[in-house]
């Protein structure tokens, strides 16, 4: 297990949030900015149930799939008891997809 290894880890979630051209809901114009705001406020407040509670349907719907992998970080650093010290979400309407950023340290 990492938590108990004498290496030091970094754990990496790379991807962009929902993407535009997976959403059917928003036309495949835009990202779906209230499930994208709704999952950036539960990272910020480190409320990790709220990732728990997302269903695989939920993500298609929002064109989210990418974000399975800040799925497992989040899993890994509940598991860990880490909050984010720093979060930051980049919203836009024109570069297909919104980008997060989060730090644990």
């Amino acid at each position: 297990m990492l938590r108990d290894s004498d290496w030091r880890v970094a754990l990496i979630a790379s991807s962009s949030w929902s993407h535009a051209f997976l959403c059917d809901k928003t036309w495949r114009l835009y990202p779906d900015m209230d499930s994208d705001r709704h999952l950036f406020k539960a990272l910020e407040r480190a409320d990790y149930g709220a990732w728990q509670d997302v269903s695989l349907e939920a993500l298609e719907d929002a064109g989210q799939q990418e974000l399975l992998s800040w799925f497992a970080l989040i899993g890994a650093m509940k598991e860990l008891g880490r909050t984010p010290t720093w979060t930051t979400m980049v919203e836009s309407y024109i570069f297909n997809s919104n980008k997060v950023f989060a730090l644990f340290e």
